[in-house]
């Protein structure tokens, strides 16, 4: 199978960066007219001086001669370095957070983006040596540029290839291991007025192979049924037979186990034991808790509550969206989709009223008109004002025009019944024993959502 292409720029970027060590070195070339001394700053050139690069340096020319002082540097040699090889099958992983982009602005933001995981490959190390001709016309600007220089190295200076955080080979050294002093001793014409001095260094380098990147996928719910066999069952699973799950019992797990609470239209997050804190004894905030897995959007967001027993039942799902709230960390304000909620079973009630206490046209309570109905928190009083109608705690009463009569007697209905009580808008359920909100109260883990 023939090699996938790539090419990441990894020896020509250690070469930049050698270059750039040895810019912005100046000489003193004399003094003007005001006595001031005149500094010329030392160009850079890549290249050896072969004959080649010579002719282009001097036009094509050989009556035009090289412009000094100036210096170049070159690759002398690349080996591979074993002492620092590793082992090549190692692969190592790191995960990465990148900041939300905003396609409007054109700008990053403060909110948690992508994530990415990185997996980097075991890089070779190699051993790049690399001259620097220092190419001057006199000995001062020789020993000018020679001092500037060498008392960077003793004997290493640290280089940086780039500033990505996932790069682990970005960092490496330059090493000063050796100077040639000049190049006139060796077979230079007397009438050659250039004189080069040759500094050499090695470069400990790796060179990456491609990473793999892979873009992480927000988990937003984790479900695990855990089913208790008998043996039987256990044997049929074994191999493969099928065995009826709807009579077993599972355990529904959730993101740490944790729980919620609906109450007054704002949202609580608990911890597995139903308190609302953490394990150092702080409040539990609802931005903590959602970090790993995104970012609240206000109006956006939406919050599940499954009314249903059966975990996989989602037909009965009550629907909200969420908001951050004011000025609370620990709840998030819930605005409940309406159309979700149970269908009402009976004809809505006007309040719930403790008998005992108000009477129609007290001030509390209006005066007695048709159709008026009232869940009741007490047994009815056997007075001329409730026209003595014998009715029990939770009972739904209502005025027919001349008395009131027990509309729900609750001592005979064990089913489920829905009404909403108008003073309140909230929407009330019979649960057989008594009146309770028909969706407040707390989820245990696995019966609540939140998509972000």
């Amino acid at each position: 199978m023939a090699q996938q292409y790539f090419y990441d720029k990894q020896i020509r970027r250690y070469i930049q960066q050698f270059i750039r060590l040895f810019s912005g070195f100046s000489v003193q070339m004399g003094k003007n007219d005001n006595d001031l001394p005149i500094y010329q700053q030392v160009p850079v050139r890549y290249g050896d001086i072969n004959r080649m690069a010579a002719h282009i340096t001097r036009e094509n020319s050989e009556n035009i001669v090289n412009t000094v002082p100036f210096i170049s540097c070159y690759v002398t040699s690349l080996d591979m370095f074993a002492e620092r090889r590793t082992y090549q099958d190692h692969v190592d992983k790191v995960q990465v957070n990148e900041k939300k982009y905003d396609e409007v602005t054109g700008k990053y933001t403060e909110e948690l983006g992508n994530q990415y995981t990185v997996e980097r490959h075991a890089p070779v190390p190699y051993m790049l040596v690399m001259n620097c001709d220092i190419w001057t016309s006199n000995t001062d600007q020789k020993l000018q540029l020679m001092e500037q220089i060498l008392v960077l190295f003793n004997p290493t200076l640290d280089i940086r290839t780039n500033d990505s955080p996932v790069d682990w080979t970005s960092l490496s050294m330059v090493e000063l291991t050796n100077t040639s002093w000049s190049t006139r001793s060796v077979g230079s014409s007397v009438d050659d007025i250039i004189d080069v001095a040759t500094l050499t260094f090695n470069i400990p380098i790796y060179i990456s192979p491609p990473a793999k990147l892979k873009q992480q996928k927000l988990i937003h719910t984790i479900i695990s049924e855990l089913y208790n066999l008998d043996d039987q069952d256990l044997d049929n699973f074994k191999d493969k037979e099928p065995f009826n799950t709807e009579t077993l019992k599972y355990t529904i797990v959730t993101y740490e186990n944790k729980k919620v609470n609906y109450e007054n239209g704002n949202l609580q997050i608990l911890n597995k034991n139903g308190s609302p804190l953490d394990d150092d004894g702080l409040t539990l905030e609802w931005d903590k808790v959602l970090l790993p897995f995104g970012v609240l959007r206000n109006g956006i967001s939406q919050l599940r509550l499954r009314k249903s027993t059966d975990i996989n039942d989602n037909d009965n799902d009550i629907v909200g969206r969420l908001d951050a709230h004011p000025s609370d960390p620990s709840l998030l304000t819930v605005d409940i989709d309406t159309s979700t909620l149970p269908t009402n079973t009976l004809t809505a009630i006007d309040a719930n009223v403790d008998p005992s206490k108000n009477y129609p046209g007290d001030g509390s309570v209006p005066s007695a008109v048709t159709g008026q109905r009232y869940i009741i928190l007490n047994n009815t009083p056997i007075n001329a004002v409730w026209t003595n109608v014998v009715a029990k705690k939770y009972d739904i009463i209502e005025y027919n025009g001349s008395a009131w009569i027990v509309s729900f007697d609750s001592s005979t209905i064990s089913e489920s019944h829905y009404v909403t009580n108008v003073s309140s808008s909230d929407q009330l359920e019979w649960n057989g024993k008594e009146w309770v909100n028909s969706y407040e109260g707390i989820y245990n883990a696995g019966f609540w959502r939140i998509y972000l």
